[in-house]
């Protein structure tokens, strides 16, 4: 068997045919798989950009709580400093009028707590108290408050 030349070139123009298939085989598959990444890589910008788009939110709302909790911290210093000047004419008014410490708490550095209960086991009451010892009446309460808590 014998090939002659016309023979030779229809194999290799079939060999060559074979080899171009399979290079178009092969980049068929490349492109499929790049398809794929770009394809993953278009849904994960999508995630993306929803995110960024919850975060937006997000920040804007917060950005209105912190304006609104700005806005009411301003009302409550403004209401603390109404109530503290009204305390001051208040503790003024009530403090020359009645005589102070008639009856004096524990000499000797004693803490103020101790000094409330001493004179509540007295019989005085939490305005007289917290007079005699210059306390807010919710100072006086407080450290009574305690004393029970204390007690039990």
């Amino acid at each position: 068997m014998t090939l002659n030349n016309m023979e030779y070139w229809v194999l290799a123009q079939v060999g060559l045919e074979v080899v171009l298939v399979l290079l178009l085989i092969f980049f068929l598959l490349r492109i499929r798989s790049m398809s794929k990444l770009l394809h993953d890589t278009q849904e994960e910008e999508r995630s993306a950009a929803s995110n960024l788009e919850k975060l937006s939110d997000q920040l804007v709302m917060l950005d209105r709580k912190r304006a609104a909790l700005e806005e009411t911290l301003g009302l409550l210093s403004a209401k603390a400093s109404g109530l503290k000047e009204q305390n001051n004419p208040m503790t003024m008014r009530h403090g020359p009028s009645e005589p102070y410490n008639a009856i004096s708490p524990k000499p000797g550095g004693s803490s103020l707590r101790l000094q409330v209960e001493d004179l509540h086991l007295q019989g005085l009451s939490l305005t007289e108290i917290s007079r005699r010892l210059g306390l807010h009446p919710t100072e006086v309460k407080m450290a009574l408050d305690l004393a029970r808590l204390k007690a039990e």
